[in-house]
This record gives structure tokens, sequence and C-alpha cells, in this order.
């Protein structure tokens, strides 16, 4: 490479380097903006609603647990936030001890006189459940609130309004942010729609969180044992029974944030007491399921953990790599990624029980082939024009195994562990295709799921630095996602095989999205875990670039599935310019909200 070339591929990546690291600093310090946002949207949605001629009808019981650490003035405000809101159509159940009644009583008194709709439950004790104030539930929906907690005036407008548009809903989750003592509001959270791994691995869906009242009295209601963790150990079961989940894309609860030199000691332990009634919770999932495993919390990062599933039996994994045996100049030496390839997994692989399916074009040097060879490996060879997909096809057929792990030749394995951390979600039967964590060799992220921006596929979080815990902690947790990488990706044979493996007519790039959107509707859901860890040096062996018309073939294969437009696993509060999951500009929302429909997201 000449001087210049030299110069100019330097200053490319120190520009772009600059600019991710400007985006992260914008996820970072959002509030100026979203409170900019928040005051064009508020009117927006005023005036929406008040234009409304369909408004619904729908009464919805809202339940507010108060406790005995409650501060009067945040109930106070609670129950403010529901007398503001736009739809009046609600009953408020206050349920609380009979101690903290006493201690209430003044102010509870005074808005039960005040206002027909809202009554008080009494208990026994803070430990009693909810189950209390459900049985005077008669509602076909209820809420729930945590004292000092808020709701959006256009809260209950918002949940009634998709009640009634489908009214086959179970369980409806919406977005939220904080909200300080003062009122300002920051840190908003934009959810995916519904994900059941990255549930597992966080309590995202609860606020605001509308359940069918039959379906939760169906499934026994509450269970007293998880504290405040009740919704979440709720929710988990509600998944079990494949309910309707949906999801409304709109910040419509403000969870109260304390600073540390306001919270109470005893607020402070309960806090604790709760993470740890949420481990137990999602333990007692795990050992329900057909998968059982371990729950762990992730060091450092309260309520987020890391589920482990044991691996069922001892399945031979057929490790497929495509390869022309290209060299790299890696610290002056000159290395066959093919055999750095194959020597990390000998050398570093934990799991046994695999075999190595090594698919050639005659490119690879016969001392290459001498140097790899081994009883672990077959060779297979194609004399075809290189095409990724039918290479990885040919690979599948001469495999013997019942799970299949696609793996390029320029990668090279860092985590030890990482067949058993892919193969632990490979083997669900509700699962598809799984992605392992891939960094460029500086160390910067290349892989983290891919995304489908405005119709353009793309890697979540792509060449942020590599210890970054993205947006919610997205890069550190399984998370769901439309697709993952062909680089490295498992799955199971099964389904592979019904979906008539890749599509060859996608010879270089955007096969292992065209296969990924196609798992994605035949029902299975694909997952991202950060636990198996490789360096890719990307495009090294294949080269890099499109073909002509491949966007455009993938656009019109999948133009009716709304994938092109909606990615169900991207907020649509987030920007499409680029994948950090930063706050788009209100322009960008208003042109987004004409393209987009209601979103009516049944769990698969």
């Amino acid at each position: 490479m000449a001087w210049w070339q030299i110069i100019k591929s330097s200053l490319a990546w120190i520009a772009e380097t600059f600019a991710v690291e400007f985006q992260l600093l914008r996820i970072a310090v959002t509030s100026p903006k979203y409170q900019n946002i928040l005051c064009k949207e508020h009117d927006l949605d005023t005036q929406q609603i008040i234009s409304d001629e369909n408004a619904p009808q729908i009464l919805i019981a809202v339940i507010l647990r108060v406790f005995s650490n409650t501060e009067p003035g945040l109930l106070r405000k609670s129950i403010h936030s529901l007398l503001a809101q736009h739809h009046v159509r609600w009953k408020l159940l206050i349920l609380t001890s009979i101690n903290d009644f006493y201690r209430f009583s003044s102010t509870l008194d005074c808005y039960v006189k005040e206002d027909f709709r809202i009554n008080v439950v009494r208990c026994e004790t803070d430990d009693d459940d909810y189950n209390i104030a459900l049985r005077n539930v008669k509602e076909d929906f209820f809420v729930l609130v945590e004292p000092g907690d808020e709701l959006s005036n256009r809260a209950l407008y918002e949940v009634a309004r998709y009640i009634q548009q489908y009214p086959d809903t179970d369980f409806i989750y919406t977005d939220e942010d904080k909200i300080t003592l003062e009122g300002k509001r920051k840190t908003p959270f934009f959810k995916p729609d519904w994900s059941p791994d990255y549930y597992q691995a966080c309590m995202y869906a609860c606020h605001l969180g509308a359940y069918r009242t039959s379906l939760v009295q169906e499934i026994g209601g509450f269970c007293s044992q998880y504290g405040r963790a009740q919704a979440w150990e709720l929710v988990l079961r509600l998944a079990e029974k494949n309910s309707r989940i949906c999801h409304i894309p709109k910040v419509l609860y403000h969870k109260r944030r304390l600073p540390n030199t306001k919270a109470s000691r005893s607020q402070l332990d309960c806090h604790n007491q709760t993470l740890k009634s949420a481990h137990n919770a999602l333990q007692a999932f795990i050992d329900r399921s057909p998968y059982p495993g371990i729950a762990e919390p992730l060091p450092n990062k309260s309520g987020f953990f890391r589920v482990r599933r044991h691996i069922q039996g001892n399945p031979l994994i057929s490790i497929i790599i495509p390869s022309a045996a290209t060299r790299l100049k890696i610290k002056g030496k000159s290395i066959c990624l093919l055999e750095q390839c194959i020597a990390s997994i000998l050398c570093l692989s934990t799991y046994e029980n695999y075999e190595i399916v090594l698919v050639d074009g005659y490119d690879i040097p016969e001392a290459t082939l001498q140097a790899v060879r081994g009883p672990k490996l077959t060779l297979v060879r194609c004399n075809q024009p290189f095409n990724f997909s039918q290479r990885m096809n040919l690979g599948a057929q001469a495999a013997k195994g019942d799970i299949l792990l696609m793996l390029n030749d320029d990668t090279e394995v860092i985590t030890p562990g990482w067949i058993e951390a892919m193969l632990e979600l490979a083997q669900q039967k509700e699962i598809g295709a799984v992605g392992a964590k891939l960094f460029y060799p500086n160390g910067r992220l290349q892989h983290a799921g891919v995304l489908i921006l405005a119709g353009n596929p793309s890697h979540a979080f792509h060449n942020t630095p590599g210890k970054y815990d993205g947006y919610y902690c997205s890069n550190i947790v399984h998370r769901n996602y439309l697709g993952v990488t062909g680089a490295c990706m498992m799955i199971r044979r099964s389904v592979f095989n019904d979906l008539q493996g890749f599509d060859e007519s996608f010879p270089l790039n955007y096969n292992d999205v065209d296969l990924c959107l196609r798992v994605h509707q035949a029902g299975y859901r694909n997952v991202f875990t950060p636990y198996a860890e490789l360096i890719h040096y990307e495009s090294i062996s294949r080269g890099s670039g499109l073909k002509p018309g491949e966007l455009e073939r993938l656009h019109a294969k999948f133009a009716n599935s709304g994938y092109m437009v909606d990615d169900p696993y991207y907020n649509p509060n987030l920007s499409v310019k680029k994948p950090f999951f930063q706050l788009a500009w209100p322009s960008e929302r208003r042109r987004r909200r004409k393209t987009l429909a209601s979103k009516h997201n049944f769990s698969q």
C-alpha cells in the first residue's frame, strides 16, 4: 500500500472513531433535547386526544400500593397524576395495611370524599399481596402504580384506545422515563417490542403495564413471596401462557428518581430486597421451564441478570467454515487466517463434541490443508465461483451434527465457553438463530446484533468501544434482534433445513439477514449473546462491497413483511440514521409516524 493510501486510511479511521464517540456522547447527554421534544409532543398528543371523535369508553382499574416507608407528599403526586388523566373512566384502588391506613387516613379520606372513583382497600401488613386488591377489580384491565411514580396525563387514554382497537390483547406495556423531585423528566427508556430473552435479563416491561384481569386470575394472581418484584414475576408467568403481549412505544410512566442523599435507609434496603426477590422470581421461572439453568445478577449492574441454561445432552456441533486461506500481516507477521481460526477453536474451546466442515473452492494451498487436517475436520470442495450462501449450504449438507455453527475463517475465538454460550440458546425450540459478540482486532465492536434502520441492515453499536455496555446494557446481556451476522451464527439443523438454508441469490451480502428474517417469519426468535466473543478480521477473506441489486432484492423479498419499515426490536422514537439507539429529532419522528401503522405486536 502506498504511503498516501496509508495516511488516507488512517485519517478515515480517526474521523469515524471520533464520530462514533460523539454519537455516544449524544446518547448520554439527552436531557436538553429530550425536554425540547417533550414540550412539542405534549401539545401534539393533547390535540389528538381532544379531536378524537371515537374516544375509548373502556373502564380501567388502577392499583396503587402504599407502603410503610411511603412519603405522603409523593403519594399525593401519584394520585394527582391520575386525577389529571384525559381518560376519565378509571377506578383507583389504594392498597394499604391497617397500620399505614391510620398514618395516611387524613390524606386518603380527603381523596375518597372528593372523588367517587377512589377507594381504599385495607390489608393486614405490608407483606400482604396485591391479590386483596385484585379481588375488588371488576374491570377487564388493571394497571399498577408504585407510590411516588406518576402517569403521563394521556397514559390511560392510550391504553384504553389500544384495547379498543385490539380487544384480544392480554398485556400491554409502555415506555418510561425518570422524574425528579422537582418534576424534571430525564433518562427515557425507549423499549423494544416483546423480547423474551431481554426481559429475562431485566425488568423492562412492568411500567406502565396493563393486565387482563381474567387472565391474571386464571394463572393464580400475584405471588406475595416476591414482594415488590411481584409485577415482574407476574409477567414471566404471563409469558409462559403464550399471552398476547403488546407494546405502546410512548413514554407513559414516570418513575420517581430520588437522589442518594434523599433516599432513606429503609428505601435503600427495600430496593435491595426487591432485587433479591426479582432474582428469586427469575430463578423460579427458569426452574419451571423445559430448559433449566441458573440466574446470576450481573456484577455492578443493578437489576440486570445473566441466565445460564444447562446444555441438554451432548449434541454434535458442526462448525462450517468457507475459506480461501487468505493471509494477513498481523504485528509484522504473515498469518494464515484459516489456520489461526482453527487453532483458536482447537486450543480454546471447552466444548469437545464438535466437527469442523471446511468448504474449499480449490483455493486453499496444499500446505495449509496439511496444517489444518485432523480427526475433527471434514473437507468439502466446490468448483463454482465464490458464493457464500452456496458454500454454506454445501457445508450443511455434509455436516453430521444437529446443530450448525456458521463461522467465517477470518475469526478468532476469545472466550473458551463460546460454543456453550450459543448452544444454551440454540437448543431451545422457540429460538432460531443465535449470534456472537464480535470485535475488530483493535478491540472496537463489530457485531452485537443486526438492526434494520429504514430498510438498511446495520450492526447495532458498530465500531463503538468494545467495553461499551450499550443502550440499557444491550451489549452485555442476551437480547433479541431481527438478525445476527452469519460470520458466527448457530442454528438447529431442523430450522435451517425447513427454511431451505441460505438463499443462493444472495452470493455475498445480506444472506444472513435474509435467513434471519425468514427465521423470524417462521415464528422463531433470534438472539444475540455477549458471552461468546470472537475477533473478526471482517471481509479479509471475501472482500467487501455490494453485488449489484442485493439490497434491492432483499427489499423486494420482504416488501410485505413490514421489516424494511419497522424493526420491532428498535423503538420508533430512536433515530434510524445511526445504529446507536440515540433519540430521534422531532422532524424524523414525525416522518416515521406517517410511515408506521399502529403497532399490534403479539408475542410469538
